[in-house]
C-alpha cells in the first residue's frame, strides 16, 4: 500500500504536465495583448479584441467540455468512435454559427446592438471575428484528443501540443508586428489565435489517434453509451460552459454601458489574461483529480495536494501585487499606457479570493464529473451568474465606478458562491471515493 507521500508524488507527476499546459494556454491572451498594444491604435484594437474574444468563447463554449467527456467516457473503441462523431457534428454546427455572425448582417446585431460596442470598434472587431472562424472546430478536435491522451497516461503529449500552439501563436504575432503598416492589431490577433489552435489540434489528433488504436480494446456493444445517455451527460456541461464563458461577453457589454468604457475594455484582456495565468494551476487540479479519484485510497492525498496548489496560487497572486512583477506585467510586457496601467493595478487586488477558491472549485467539479452528477455544474454556474448580473446591474445603474472595478469585485464574490454550492453538491458523493486504503 502506498503512503500518502508516495500518492502525492504520483499525483504531482500527473499534475505538472497538465499545469504547464494550462499555464501556456493562459498566456495566449497576454502575448496577444502585448503585441497589439505595440501596434498602431493600441487602445482601439485592444478594446475591439476584448469585445471579439468573449464572443468567440461563447460560440466555442459547448465544445470546451469535450476533454472531460472523452476523458470520462472513451473507455473503448466503440465509445471512442461515437464520441468522436458527436464532437465533429457539434463542431460543424458551431463553426456555421461563427461564420454567420462574422460574415453577415448578424454581426451588427450581435456586436453593435447586443454587445453595445462603441461604433468606432466595429470595423476592427469584424476583421478579428473573420480570422477566427476556424477557432471553434480546431479547439473541439484538440480537446477531444487531449482527453484520449490524458486517459491513457500520455499527459506529457498534451504539454508538447501546447508548446506547438504557443510557437505558432508567437510566430504569427511577430509577423503581424513586422507588417504593422499593412495589418491591424485585431487581424494579427485573430490570425495568431487561429493558427495556434489549428497546429495544436493537428498534433493532438495525430498522437491521439495512435493512442486510441493502440490502447483501446474494441469493446462490447452492450457497453456502448447510447445517444440519449450521451446527450443527458453533456447537456449540463454544455450549458455550464456557455454560462461560464458567456459572462465575459456579459461583462464586456456591461462595461460598455459604464463610465470610461474604452479604458475598461482596453485593460480587460490584459487583466483577464493575467487572471487565467493565476488560475491555471488550480484549473489543472480538475483533470488531475479526475485521473486519480477512482483509485483506492487516493481521495485524501488528492485533497491535501489540492490545498497545496491553492496556497501556491494565492502566494503567486500576492507576489504580483506586492512585488514589481505586477508593474512589469502591465507596463513592461503588456505596454499599457500609464493611465491604463494605473487602472489595471488598482483593479487587480479586487479578486483576492479567486486564486484559492478557484482551485477548490476545480477539485469539487472533478468529483461531480467522476460521479456523473453533472447537473451540479449547471446549478453552481447559475448561482455564479445571478451574483454577476446583480453586481453588474448595480454598476450600470449607479454609474459611479469604472466597469473594470465592478467586474473584478463581482467575480470575487460570484466565484465564492459558486464554489460553496459545488462543494455542497460534491459532499453527497465523496463517500464513493473516500476509501480508507
Amino acid at each position: 500500500m502506498s503512503s500518502d507521500k508516495e500518492k502525492i508524488k504520483q499525483i504531482f507527476n500527473i499534475f505538472w504536465p497538465l499545469a504547464i499546459s494550462w499555464l501556456f494556454m493562459a498566456v495566449d491572451i497576454p502575448f496577444v495583448s502585448a503585441i497589439v498594444s505595440r501596434m498602431p491604435q493600441p487602445e482601439i484594437n485592444l478594446a475591439a479584441h476584448s469585445v471579439v474574444y468573449p464572443i468567440a468563447l461563447i460560440i466555442e463554449a459547448p465544445i470546451i467540455m469535450m476533454l472531460s467527456v472523452s476523458l470520462a467516457l472513451s473507455k473503448d473503441k466503440k465509445n471512442y468512435r461515437r464520441i468522436y462523431k458527436f464532437m465533429m457534428i457539434l463542431c460543424a454546427g458551431l463553426t456555421i454559427i461563427h461564420a454567420s455572425i462574422s460574415c453577415t448582417p448578424l454581426f451588427y446585431l450581435v456586436v453593435g446592438n447586443l454587445m453595445g460596442a462603441p461604433k468606432e470598434l466595429l470595423p476592427y472587431a469584424r476583421v478579428e471575428m473573420i480570422m477566427m472562424i476556424p477557432w471553434t472546430w480546431a479547439i473541439g478536435y484538440r480537446r477531444f484528443y487531449q482527453g484520449i491522451l490524458i486517459r491513457n497516461g500520455h499527459s506529457k503529449q498534451v504539454t508538447i501540443g501546447t508548446i506547438i500552439r504557443m510557437s505558432f501563436l508567437i510566430g504569427v504575432l511577430l509577423i503581424g508586428y513586422r507588417l504593422q503598416d499593412f495589418v491591424s492589431g485585431t487581424m494579427t490577433a485573430g490570425a495568431a489565435l487561429s493558427s495556434g489552435v489549428i497546429a495544436e489540434g493537428l498534433f493532438c489528433g495525430l498522437k491521439g489517434r495512435k493512442t486510441a488504436d493502440r490502447d483501446f480494446e474494441e469493446g462490447e456493444l452492450s457497453e456502448l453509451i447510447s445517444w440519449g445517455e450521451l446527450i443527458r451527460f453533456v447537456i449540463p456541461l454544455i450549458l455550464t460552459q456557455i454560462i461560464n464563458l458567456g459572462w465575459m461577453s456579459l461583462g464586456s457589454a456591461a462595461m460598455s454601458r459604464m463610465i470610461n468604457p474604452i479604458a475598461s475594455l482596453a485593460v480587460w484582456p490584459v487583466l483577464s489574461g493575467l487572471l487565467n495565468i493565476i488560475k491555471s494551476f488550480g484549473s489543472a487540479c480538475n483533470e488531475t483529480t479526475l485521473s486519480v479519484i477512482n483509485r483506492e485510497g487516493f481521495y485524501k492525498a488528492d485533497r491535501r495536494f489540492t490545498f497545496y496548489i491553492a496556497i501556491f496560487s494565492t502566494l503567486f497572486y500576492a507576489a504580483l501585487i506586492v512585488t514589481p512583477l505586477g508593474r512589469f506585467w502591465f507596463e513592461g510586457l503588456s505596454s499599457l499606457t500609464p493611465e491604463l496601467s494605473d487602472l489595471a493595478k488598482k483593479a487587480l487586488p479586487m479578486i483576492f479570493l479567486v486564486p484559492f477558491v478557484n482551485t477548490y472549485l476545480n477539485f469539487y467539479q472533478a468529483i461531480l464529473l467522476a460521479g456523473k452528477k453533472t447537473s451540479g455544474f449547471l446549478e453552481s454556474l447559475l448561482i455564479y451568474l445571478i451574483f454577476m448580473i446583480s453586481i453588474l446591474y448595480i454598476g450600470i445603474l449607479t454609474q459611479k465606478w469604472e466597469g473594470i472595478y465592478v467586474i473584478m469585485i463581482g467575480m470575487n464574490i460570484a466565484v465564492l458562491a459558486q464554489t460553496l454550492w459545488t462543494r455542497f453538491r460534491a459532499k453527497k458523493i465523496i463517500p464513493l471515493f473516500d476509501h480508507p486504503k
